[in-house]
């Protein structure tokens, strides 16, 4: 962290766009993680902090650094791996020589990471007992390695009229020319007896044991049986689908070792295409239902088709404006904008049609004149409805943070719809009236019986408006009170998984034979399950990764989920086993709760986090509760004095090196063995130190060449040092972390900030949530203000519309009603309120006012046209009660596919219930409310003020 992790933190924060850098210091490296403003355009981001990062000068011995950026889901968009029973090497340089290649060479693949692969070295591993027999320092050994491998021009000789370069060469190629290599002692060996020849060289392969492996062990296994696994990690906005798919042919053109086969773990294109394929499909049978709507509304073939000409223009016409003009793509959220809009699309042009198609059939005089005055007549309305529509998404697409970032593609693709949809009510439906309607045979209006039923309840509720009213708000009030506090709230949803991943942690310290066991104990749990298809293990140095996938076939997974939970419980030895789903968008970060934990010492804030995390402990529906503080790390320390290292003429840069030198190693050259350049490394066989005064007596070499022991320079200790230093913008902080077990993850959220603000932490002490959790709470935030926003901008809409404001007032009545559906509907489905239910309230307030925009603008003209206002509004209702009821109607069978679905991703089918339920009661209540309201409000009209034309046409 001083070396490495200040310096560049220091130069990061400096850089424009940034509002927290996060950096983790472990005792071999440092991340550091630099979270920009959301406006900035992260290709720029990332060369400013390239930038950044070169301005600081590293430490001799650190490795370039590594540059990626975090995303919401796995970077890994393609893992598959390969096992069997044949020949291990084969399959490592197999792995190493084409497989890798060939998936690095793949247009916008970043890298391909791989596990399994050992790192196989050349080991020199010099004995002590040995050194100190022949008089040998390491250093005198590696001196010696590197004279017996090289190859070295030396000139020309001319020789037969030729000019012939000469070349000395001496190379290792094999693990025994490595052994046979003779070290010249410094000091010949005196013979033990007499006769006996002094000893002036001797064999590298008796001072030393040469192998080649791997220095840091690990296990990778497929189904129990030995593997290697390799993943793609694709540069940034590169398309998953093309690269997955020449990866899997890549691979199919590789002819693989005798024994092996490949198996496929992961594959983000499949779910990729399975969301956009059923967004597409939801899209397609919504505009179906919508269509099957006007069909029966209608009853006429012609003007069906042309009220739905509308969803085709108006949808691919978007497409082009998104792509070429916004950038956007068919993605999961265009294609969910799409599926949401396409029941609201075609209303328009129902109005349209409809009010054509009745004063056609009505009319004996059938003229081009007769289509313009009809659609004038309802060209304003429409016009008012759709901008207000407008008004209520455009404010989602402005909405700040990572919600807006996530569901501003949904917004524009519905603005821009619209848009075109009133534009094609207006134009391309009255041109096709024209050609298909006007010889329609006459038919005399008559009123249907839903339109007698509905004159004969509206006549009554405009003779009872209070106790109405009453009624009205005694059911609003009723199911915000009830059903609210049962649903719950979410960020976003929950997809339904058939993979799961097991994490194991043990104690700090524990190596990786013992991690293993208990890897293959959790492997034997689950091969002896039916259900499950496949598992694949990755075992590290105190930790180990167990997915599995289930089989499709397993309808209800919850009880084999809760059975394996149940006897991981049984296995022992481990610190920590968790188990979660995986391969949802949010790659399980909603159900995680963090905070920050700021202080003014490291002493306060270890002592604040404790308390934190005791109290957390009591709070139902956490799990896995822990801080970046636990895990200390057993080491040795070795302390040296000043005096003690002058007297034996040593250094503490020396020790220290000599010490590296010893135990690490370092490379002296590179050889070819098994056709494969690798490193020559030289250390000392340490085995017998099995104590600190075993490790004592070990000697480092002085200036003057002598050696002197350690105990003799300083005190060795056993110590207890923490894993890793964690700084927040250059202070250092503790994140304290929990893991959410229910779904109503904002529940158990709000009970631990009542817990956490109970407690009476240490002065100076403060902390703040962070994660998927804040993230959370300013979405809800965020999301309130721009419903708030649109209604605001609907009544400012209206207002110029109508040239009044008691009208718009009266219409915004409609909006509250529509909560009393949107909560039914997600208490029958039992999903609890999160981003998709509050996009679906938000588009409720465009599409209520539509409905009441359509009835109240006929009250209007109504009254222009001399009626009195009882009548004015009966008529209205009847008159308009077709329309509003097609339009709603068309919505809500547009949204049941949606609704129906198990793939609609993050627009999820709380986003339709809401809609459909919301649009359910809120037509019904909006056909008799807001009538009620408008008579209440608007007093009858002088006779002054009624216009001159006293006739009122069907």
């Amino acid at each position: 962290m001083k070396d490495i992790g200040e310096p560049l933190e220091k130069e990061v924060m400096n850089i424009d766009g940034v509002e927290n850098v996060y950096t983790d210091g472990t005792p071999w490296g440092v991340w550091l993680t630099a979270e920009y403003d959301m406006s900035v355009d992260m290709d720029e981001g990332e060369a400013l902090m390239r930038q950044a990062v070169d301005k600081v000068k590293l430490p001799e011995g650190a490795e370039q650094p590594e540059f990626f950026r975090q995303t919401p889901d796995n970077p890994v968009i393609y893992l598959a791996g390969i096992y069997g029973t044949g020949n291990d090497q084969e399959l490592q340089t197999f792995v190493k020589n084409e497989v890798v290649p060939a998936l690095e060479g793949i247009d916008g693949v970043d890298k391909v990471e791989t596990s399994g692969l050992e790192d196989k070295k050349v080991y020199v591993r010099l004995k002590p007992e040995q050194l100190t027999e022949y008089g040998l320092t390491i250093d005198h050994v590696k001196q010696m390695i590197m004279a017996n491998n090289l190859s070295i021009p030396t000139g020309n000789l001319t020789m037969n009229d030729e000019i012939l370069p000469v070349r000395v060469n001496k190379e290792l190629t094999s693990l025994d020319s490595v052994k046979n290599i003779r070290i010249l002692l410094p000091k010949p060996k005196l013979p033990a007896k007499p006769g006996e020849m002094p000893v002036t060289s001797v064999q590298l392969g008796d001072i030393a044991e040469v192998a080649f492996d791997s220095e840091e062990k690990s296990y990778t296994r497929i189904n129990g049986k030995e593997a290697v696994t390799f993943g793609l990690v694709p540069e940034s906005g590169a398309n998953t689908v093309a690269i997955v798919k020449e990866a899997k042919e890549k691979l199919e053109d590789l002819e693989l070792p005798k024994g092996y086969k490949i198996e496929t773990l992961l594959d983000q294109s499949t779910t990729i295409k399975e969301s956009v394929y059923a967004m597409l499909r939801e899209a397609i049978l919504g505009a179906v239902m919508a269509v099957v709507v006007t069909l029966l509304f209608l009853r006429n073939v012609r003007s069906t088709i042309i009220a739905i000409i509308s969803i085709p223009l108006s949808i691919f016409t978007s497409f082009l404006v998104l792509h070429y003009f916004l950038g956007y793509t068919l993605n999961i959220m265009t294609l969910s904008g799409i599926a949401v809009a396409v029941g609201r699309v075609v209303d328009d042009s129902i109005v349209v049609i409809e009010n054509i198609f009745r004063r056609i059939r009505a009319a004996k005089d059938r003229n081009d004149e007769l289509v313009e005055q009809s659609t004038r007549e309802v060209a304003s309305a429409i016009t008012s409805s759709t901008i207000t529509t407008v008004a209520v998404f455009l404010p989602m697409a402005f909405v700040p943070g990572i919600v807006g970032r996530f569901f501003a593609p949904l917004a524009w693709t519905i603005v821009i719809s619209l848009l075109f949809s009133l534009l094609v009510a207006i134009t391309v439906v009255p041109l096709f009236a024209r050609i298909f309607l006007l010889k329609l045979e006459p038919e005399e209006h008559k009123e249907n019986r839903l339109q007698n039923l509905y004159r004969k309840s509206l006549n009554w509720a405009l003779s009872h408006r209070w106790l109405t009213l009453a009624i009205a708000f005694v059911l609003l009030v009723s199911s915000v009170a009830f059903i609210a506090p049962k649903l719950g709230t979410t960020f976003l949803p929950k997809e339904t998984t058939h993979s799961y991943r097991i994490h194991v942690t043990m104690e700090q310290g524990t190596n990786v034979e013992k991690t293993n066991k208990i890897a293959k104990d959790i492997e034997t749990i689950l091969l002896a399950q039916e259900g499950i298809e496949q598992i694949s293990t990755s075992v590290g140095e105190g930790n180990a990764n167990v997915s599995f996938v289930v089989k499709e076939s397993t309808k209800d997974v919850e009880p084999l989920i809760k059975d394996i939970r149940e006897k991981l419980d049984d296995v022992n030895e481990a610190k920590d086993i968790t188990m979660n789903g995986i391969g949802d968008m949010t790659g399980g970060a909603s159900s995680q709760l963090q905070f920050i934990v700021n202080g003014p010492n490291i002493k306060k804030i270890e002592e604040a986090s404790e308390q934190m995390v005791d109290v957390l402990k009591d709070v139902e529906g956490l799990a896995n509760i822990k801080t970046s503080l636990e895990g200390e790390k057993p080491e040795i320390k070795i302390n040296l004095d000043d005096e003690k290292l002058a007297e034996h003429h040593l250094l503490p840069a020396t020790v220290a090196q000599s010490l590296r030198s010893y135990i690490a190693g370092d490379v002296v050259t590179k050889m070819v063995i098994d056709d494969t350049t690798t490193e020559l490394l030289v250390n000392v066989k340490l085995d017998d130190v099995d104590s600190l005064e075993a490790l004592g007596e070990q000697t480092v070499t002085n200036m003057l060449g002598q050696p002197v022991a350690l105990k003799e320079v300083g005190t060795l200790e056993r110590v207890k040092n923490r894993v890793m230093v964690n700084h927040l913008n250059g202070k250092e902080y503790v994140l304290v972390q929990a893991t959410i077990t229910e779904a109503n993850t904002g529940e158990i959220s709000k009970k631990a900030d009542e817990a956490l603000n109970k407690l009476d932490l240490p002065s100076g002490v403060s902390w703040y949530k962070e994660g998927a959790s804040a993230a959370m709470e300013e979405g809800f935030r965020n999301m309130s203000i721009a419903i708030a926003v649109s209604i605001l901008l609907v009544y400012m809409v209206m207002v110029i519309a109508f040239g009044e404001g008691r009208a718009p007032f009266v219409i915004l009545f409609a909006i509250p009603f529509s909560v009393i559906g949107a909560l039914l509907g997600l208490w029958v489905v039992q999903e609890p309120i999160g981003m998709p239910a509050m996009i679906g309230l938000l588009m409720l307030n465009g599409i209520v006012v539509t409905n009441a925009i359509v009835l109240i603008d006929r009250v209007k003209q109504n009254e222009k046209r001399g009626m009195e206002k009882h009548q004015a509004l009966l008529e209205a209702g009847v008159v308009r009660l077709r329309p509003i009821l097609m339009t709603a109607i068309a919505t809500i069978g547009a949204l049941i596919p949606m609704a129906l679905s198990s793939h609609a991703g993050l627009v999820s089918q709380s986003l339709a219930v809401v809609v459909i339920g919301g649009l359910t009661t809120s037509t019904l209540l909006t056909l008799i409310i807001v009538p009620v309201l408008y008579s209440l409000l608007h007093s009858a009209k002088k006779k002054s003020e009624v216009g001159l034309e006293h006739t009122v046409k069907y």
